[in-house]
């Protein structure tokens, strides 16, 4: 009897393990499940984001190659200007007047295409055509705030650059005043009797000749440091999240834009940290957890996107790659050379390849000096100008911030 009982419990037991071990399994297999669901909801979150993002650069693209065909009826397939870097470009007037200012010289350029009844009227008519026109064309380039771009798509719409006009307390008149939102009427038309236009003669790619006016006007010596001013708010704001100096920011903002807030590179890079969209603001979006996979042009051209990117890739490069170099000065520098080429090229001036982590003993063992020294031989050409301008211009803004 006792062994009988003793094999019951024991079926008993077998068989409650058994229902144990099948509940357990069961929840087991549900759990692989909603984790294969959430995968599969975040892969086609993923994609749908991907898919989003080339279906934005195809029609940027397109819109953009509209643009420049267009313009080069008017203007000429050779005479097409495009914003750079350094230089901020608008069309107005549906591509019949153009302005380009030239942020690192200082001078800005107006160029206005005269109409048909234009280039037929009398001399004295024409002439005074042509300096109403110059008037209001140099007005609107005093008060505009600029634009991202000359064109719209169906999936992104030109916009405002930013709050203030872009040359705000830049310019002056001939007779030295500043001027100012509210004596820009007077102020145009003192700076446009002094100024001596140029009328020459260009043929568009339709093939039709157009008489084109040109004036200049110069920005004042402190231009530069005017427009820094205007980001001081947002540079002093990511800085202090991040435990970054502000004069290296402003110091990459220079040499990346000359505070130009509608910069753009061949890459094509972005406003005025000069962001990359596939590369640079890939990482800082997925680290700052923004809901879009890469940002857009309209989104890189306002300034505190742009800024907090900047600073934010900055402070990745840092705390991915940099973190254990021991010396700040030294960090900042391989942060600086790695903001231009990238910290792979920048281990593989030091070591021949691009493992970073193991170059860092070799950046611990030198002298600032020594490790500046050797980045200056062994970069890239354009990387060891960009360090020495950066770090040159870190100095600067240091003394102007104190």
């Amino acid at each position: 009897m006792k062994r009988l009982l003793t094999l019951l419990l024991l079926i008993t037991g077998l068989s409650c393990f058994a229902q144990v071990e099948s509940d357990f399994e069961k929840f087991k297999r549900e759990q692989q499940e909603q984790l294969n669901a959430m995968k599969d909801s975040q892969n086609d979150e993923i994609k749908a984001m991907i898919k989003e993002y080339d279906d934005y650069v195809k029609a940027e693209k397109e819109a953009y190659n509209a643009f420049v065909k267009k313009m080069s009826a008017l203007w000429g397939e050779e005479n097409v200007t495009e914003s750079t870097q350094t230089n901020w470009v608008e069309y107005y007037d549906d591509g019949k007047t153009r302005s380009n200012v030239d942020f690192e010289n200082g001078e800005a350029t107006i160029e206005i295409i005269l109409d048909e009844d234009t280039s037929q009227a009398s001399g004295e008519e024409e002439q005074s055509i042509i300096e109403n026109k110059v008037e209001n064309s140099v007005k609107r380039l005093l008060i505009t705030k600029g634009k991202t771009k000359d064109y719209d798509t169906p999936m992104e719409k030109a916009v405002p650059l930013q709050s203030e006009a872009v040359l705000e307390n830049q310019v002056q008149t001939p007779s030295g005043k500043m001027v100012t939102e509210e004596t820009v009427e007077e102020d145009a038309k003192e700076i446009a009797a002094a100024m001596v236009p140029e009328v020459k003669t260009i043929k568009g790619s339709d093939g039709k000749e157009r008489k084109v006016v040109t004036v200049k006007l110069d920005l004042v010596p402190d231009h530069l440091r005017t427009r820094a001013e205007q980001y001081k708010n947002e540079v002093e704001k990511y800085c202090n999240m991040y435990d970054l100096e502000p004069a290296l920011v402003y110091a990459v903002i220079q040499t990346e834009s000359a505070f130009n807030p509608k910069a753009k590179s061949h890459v094509p890079a972005y406003g005025l940290m000069q962001i990359v969209p596939n590369s640079a603001g890939k990482d800082c979006a997925q680290s700052l957890k923004k809901p879009f996979d890469k940002p857009t042009a309209n989104y890189l051209y306002e300034p505190n996107n742009n800024i907090e990117m900047g600073v934010h890739y900055l402070y990745l490069l840092r705390k991915r790659y940099f973190n254990k170099v021991t010396d700040t000065d030294k960090s900042i520098l391989c942060m600086i050379a790695s903001y231009n080429t990238g910290a792979g090229n920048l281990a593989r001036a030091l070591r021949g390849d691009t493992n970073i982590s193991k170059a860092i003993p070799k950046i611990n063992e030198m002298s600032y000096k020594e490790l500046f020294s050797y980045l200056e031989k062994h970069l890239l050409p354009e990387t060891q100008n960009y360090i020495r301008r950066v770090s040159s211009r870190m100095d600067d803004f240091n003394k102007w911030i104190k």
